[in-house]
């Protein structure tokens, strides 16, 4: 049955080894809104989410008779990046079940949906393909399986979703690898090419 216990110095929060992908893959998801520069009430109050995971307990020593608490956090995956440092603010509720009471199959499960929401939510459409192709690289096929019913996630699927047609997927993957050629192509490729990129005259902007 969870337990909740708000967060204070006696519990080390951690991210669960089994939501690492989920957490991945989130972090790299495409956002539109600096999140740094919202209002310090929206940032204090999206920071201190209610949070999910795996609490692990561990015997205290007999000099301060002190049990310490890992929580492993598997949702959501999102509001890490507002933490005000690497652990979210004290008062933070954790809604916690024991190693016992949840598989690591479940909890990956779990953080998937987490890492989810934002492209279900709000995807950006000049992304899509992007989007799509760096979730089939950290998505497990078995996690695929179980919460899409298919061994990937393919065009033909998102499209559907999002009621675009498969020819945008293909432009925005054309666009990519354009741009990817025309960055490599900027790079010098010979020690004289570098010395005179860095001769160049530069302007107050650069």
């Amino acid at each position: 049955m969870p337990a909740a216990v708000f967060v204070n110095r006696n519990i080390h929060v951690e991210l669960h080894p089994a939501a690492r992908s989920a957490y991945e893959w989130c972090m790299q998801y495409p956002q539109r809104i600096s999140w740094s520069d919202l209002p310090q009430p929206i940032i204090t109050g999206l920071s201190k989410e209610p949070l999910r995971g795996v609490m692990i307990k561990e015997e205290g020593t007999k000099k301060d008779n002190k049990s310490a608490r890992h929580f492993m956090l598997y949702s959501p995956l999102w509001s890490i990046q507002l933490w005000p440092s690497t652990r979210p603010p004290n008062g933070t509720l954790l809604v916690s079940l024991s190693p016992q009471e949840i598989s690591d199959e479940e909890v990956e499960t779990a953080a998937w949906l987490s890492a989810l929401s934002p492209l279900l939510l709000s995807v950006d459409h000049h992304q899509t393909a992007e989007i799509r192709d760096a979730l089939v690289a950290h998505m497990p096929v078995k996690v695929h399986q179980k919460l899409l019913r298919a061994k990937v996630l393919s065009d033909p699927m998102l499209c559907r979703w999002l009621n675009i047609s498969r020819g945008t997927l293909v432009q925005q993957r054309q666009r990519k690898v354009i741009r990817e050629d025309e960055a490599i192509a900027e790079v010098p490729q010979s020690t004289d090419e570098l010395i005179a990129a860095l001769k160049k005259t530069r302007s107050p902007d650069d």
